[in-house]
């Protein structure tokens, strides 16, 4: 049985600033273009072969309904030169919760924050 990543699913306040974030920090393309889906904006991008699904807030929902004690805590993308992705996307103001540096195995890391807070690990394999 074969099996890979469908989509990850983000839950954003603006699903348009969201999926123009993958599109100019990621080059990801819109996939879906924004459509209401059970009461909420819904748009998508393909990001590498994983779609990003991304969609507002719904009307029974405040938009703080949140929780990060447990469950998935962020997702990673592996880019070819982390110093030099990260300078780029620090000239753009994006906020990094941690700069380049050592991370598992080996590897070189960096963490960033999407909007709505959404962690991505950024890799840069040896």
């Amino acid at each position: 049985m074969g099996c890979r990543v469908h989509h990850v699913h983000h839950v954003a306040r603006d699903p348009q600033a969201a999926a123009e974030f993958y599109i100019k920090h990621f080059g990801g393309r819109l996939f879906t273009p924004q459509m209401e889906y059970m009461k909420a904006p819904y748009v998508s991008v393909m990001l590498a072969g994983v779609e990003v699904r991304i969609r507002g807030v719904r009307p029974n929902e405040s938009g703080n309904d949140r929780q990060v004690d447990i469950g998935l805590h962020h997702f990673g993308i592996q880019v070819d030169d982390l110093d030099s992705f990260a300078a780029g996307l620090e000239r753009e103001g994006v906020e990094f919760t941690k700069k380049p540096g050592p991370g598992v195995l080996g590897s070189k890391t960096a963490f960033i924050k999407a909007p709505d807070g959404v962690l991505i690990e950024l890799v840069e394999e040896h």
